[in-house]
């Protein structure tokens, strides 16, 4: 085959990013495009699905440019993207106002009475998933009540990757991963529920046909092509989430083997051979982007928008590199200073969509490295408790492999080893999603023969980050001391833990 070069996008919710993928030379170039998240109010978060075209119509060239190709060279492309949000549009697929972000807020008492109608334990047995604020349904039913003139013209309801899917070929339709996260779906038959449509008056033919899986050619690009710098006749791979697109593009595929990356959430994906359903809802399900795997899922927000937040506000013109390396002058525990990192609220394993983020015991001698540091070690003591609820559901946990930006940091993943007690494997790549994407690329035109095989070709680990002598016993009378003040801090939690068990 003359052309070998495969390209992966992923749709994020602040950034599209493209790989530039070769099977005999594995990742060459990735181009990332930024577009702000719009907030015309206090608490709504809002994408502009028009920003996600034009980042793709930047970042596929810039690939192609950092890797020295042509688009003639591209096999496939093969687009991921956010799964819980959805891009309403018309029958031509035109885009019919902003994007819900799954972090929007906009009217919590309205999702907590579309929840209770149906409770969420019945909630929880159809969709194997938490219902928590931003998912899909509830932000339908919003737009339905509150803006009923632009709800009479929806005729579709796409995620991020299958809006973009239309918009270059016209086809409708999405994967199994589609429908998870959307409180709209049945776990047990990987599709939409005509159950929870009928319910809640959600028109079933809104919702794009499960009908290719996310390493299947769902068409070919036309003309179009050149808008985004690719050639006609170029392969367009169906895709899927970019949760399990970021496992994949890790390496984790094999039963035992856990996925952990952190972007605006923190994210922690468990690969088995089969469901394992868990009737709290904490674990949730999805099928994995590769044949005869399913994803157990946990996330927990406001983790990475937290020390976002953090840098935005205080951190001036410093990278995140920046401020992490200067809490090298920090000791454990952050000289008492302690981060609750709960910016939108707190998901696993408090449950509270009211709490916000907290510095707690702010001293004189307290400067930014304490703040950066507090907060990295607040994200990390909820490690513990989610590696117990993976453990005491049966999933048989051997590997723990960190991907997305926070894998950059030598600082971060030594404490997240040290509050664990057990080594972590960071991607060298902290791209997987986009990686993942281009893998389902190649599988899609024939580079590839099997997930294994791509992930063999492109995949790159660092060595293993090991507990540091006497660091787990010390970062566990720490996060002890982190529980007990969480709960002092925050005593209306007390009532919101969500059972582990």
């Amino acid at each position: 085959m003359s052309r070998q070069w495969l390209i992966g996008a992923d749709v994020g919710s602040s950034c599209l990013k493209a790989a530039a993928v070769h099977p005999e030379q594995g990742v060459v170039a990735i181009s990332e495009e930024y577009y702000p998240m719009h907030r015309p109010h206090p608490g709504w978060a809002q994408n502009d699905p028009e920003d996600w075209y034009q980042a793709l119509a930047l970042a596929v060239p810039a690939a192609l440019a950092q890797a020295g190709i042509s688009a003639s060279d591209v096999a496939a492309l093969c687009l991921v993207g956010q799964r819980d949000i959805a891009v309403l549009t018309d029958e031509a697929g035109h885009a019919l106002a902003p994007v819900i972000h799954w972090t929007d807020r906009r009217d919590p008492a309205e999702t907590t009475a579309v929840y209770e109608r149906l409770g969420s334990r019945a909630l929880i047995d159809i969709t194997g998933t938490l219902p928590i604020p931003g998912l899909v349904l509830p932000n339908l039913l919003w737009t339905r009540r509150h803006q009923p003139d632009l709800w009479h013209k929806v005729r579709h309801a796409l995620q991020p990757k299958d809006y973009l899917a239309h918009r270059l070929t016209g086809d409708l339709g999405t994967d199994p991963t589609g429908p998870t996260r959307s409180i709209l779906n049945d776990w047990r038959t990987g599709t939409w529920s005509e159950d929870l449509c009928d319910v809640y008056g959600i028109p079933r033919e809104l919702l794009p046909e499960v009908k290719y899986q996310p390493w299947q050619v769902r068409g070919e690009l036309g003309a179009i092509a050149h808008e985004i710098g690719l050639a006609p006749g170029t392969l367009l791979v169906a895709g899927g989430g970019d949760d399990p697109a970021a496992a994949l593009g890790s390496g984790v595929i094999d039963p035992g083997h856990v996925s952990v990356g952190t972007g605006s959430s923190m994210s922690w994906r468990a690969v088995a051979e089969r469901p394992m359903f868990d009737p709290t809802g904490i674990v949730g399900l999805m099928p994995h982007v590769v044949p005869d795997r399913h994803l157990h899922e946990m996330v927990a927000v406001g983790s990475g928008t937290t020390l976002r937040w953090l840098r935005g506000a205080f951190g001036g013109t410093a990278t995140y590199e920046e401020l992490i390396a200067a809490t090298d002058e920090v000791g454990p525990g952050s000289d008492g200073l302690l981060c609750f990192p709960y910016i939108e609220g707190a998901s696993v394993p408090v449950q509270d969509d009211h709490v916000r983020a907290v510095f707690h015991g702010i001293s004189g001698h307290h400067g930014l490295p304490h703040f950066v540091r507090s907060t990295l070690e607040g994200i990390a003591y909820q490690y513990p408790v989610l590696l117990t609820a993976l453990t005491d559901r049966g999933l048989h946990v051997t590997d723990l492999t960190i991907s997305d930006g926070e894998a950059r940091s030598t600082t971060w993943n030594q404490i997240k080893a040290d509050v664990l007690g057990r080594s972590l494997t960071p991607a060298l790549r902290v791209e997987a999603p986009s990686i993942g994407a281009a893998i389902l690329a190649g599988i899609g035109a024939g580079v590839f023969a099997t997930a294994r095989e791509g992930v063999d070709a492109v995949v790159e680990v660092s060595l293993p980050i090991q507990p540091t002598p006497g660091g787990y016993t010390t970062y566990q009378e720490l996060r002890r001391h982190w529980e007990r003040s969480r709960d002092q801090v925050f005593p209306q939690l007390t009532g919101h833990t969500l059972s582990l068990h």
